[in-house]
């Protein structure tokens, strides 16, 4: 069943370029169901009326989808090229995640930021995201100025860098997850975290982790990492359940 995104659902109608891809591309027509959420997790059976270009859905019931406990947030140093972002914004939303933060470290190329990382933009790529991968809550797109603000967050969870000393080995970030709790990963810029930037989120509570034995450009790390933590959630319930 196709799946729309309303952040309004009680509105009953789509926008103009919905509606335009709901008859000319999705070739949809009167009484057909379909699904809306809201993004945070209420899901409404719906049937369709459509008047010449003017698309409207009448409810039929509605449900709620309850929010994971564990959660995922994907702490990321945006990188300076912003088709990138976007694709790490679609990956990471496909996959499963709960909050993405840009984070402005010391490295990183802050020049034209609001253009780099277009919060308007990136919500609108993670909604089509959200509506392919067939989910209902709608990833919180934030963006942090300071590292140092992003660190004194309130995070009740595992937290993990993505950060690997010279001539040192760090865990997995696989390995370090509890399934019971929420975790945060902080992925770095290309030219990585400042010594003095590991120091402070070690002394927040961040423990170094590995996303394997190569080296990762920042949005492939990102993926990566939010891959990882997905199939460890996955397996360990699935482990505790025997």
């Amino acid at each position: 069943m196709h799946l729309f995104f309303q952040p309004e659902p009680d509105k009953n109608q789509f926008s103009d370029e919905e509606a335009k891809h709901i008859f000319k591309v999705l070739r949809l027509k009167n009484n057909d169901r379909i699904q809306v959420t809201d993004g945070r997790g209420h899901v409404y059976n719906c049937v369709l009326e459509i008047t010449g270009r003017k698309v409207v859905y009448h409810i039929i019931d509605s449900y709620l989808i309850p929010e994971a406990k564990n959660r995922i947030c994907m702490a990321v140093a945006p990188t300076r090229k912003a088709e990138r972002n976007e694709w790490m914004v679609e990956k990471m939303t496909e996959i499963g995640v709960f909050e993405i933060a840009f984070v402005i470290t010391e490295n990183t190329i802050s020049e034209g930021i609001n253009r780099i990382v277009n919060q308007s933009r990136l919500n609108r790529i993670a909604a089509s995201a959200m509506k392919q991968s067939q989910q209902f809550y709608l990833p919180k797109i934030t963006l942090y100025t300071s590292f140092e603000s992003f660190l004194e967050q309130d995070l009740s969870s595992t937290k993990m860098i993505g950060y690997v000393p010279v001539h040192d080995s760090a865990p997995h970030a696989f390995s370090l997850v509890d399934h019971h709790l929420s975790t945060t990963l902080l992925i770095g810029p290309e030219g990585d975290f400042t010594p003095d930037e590991v120091e402070a989120a070690i002394k927040y509570g961040y423990q170094p982790v590995s996303l394997g034995s190569t080296r990762l450009r920042t949005e492939t790390a990102a993926v990566t990492g939010c891959h990882a933590l997905n199939m460890a959630y996955h397996l360990k319930q699935n482990d505790a359940k025997i």
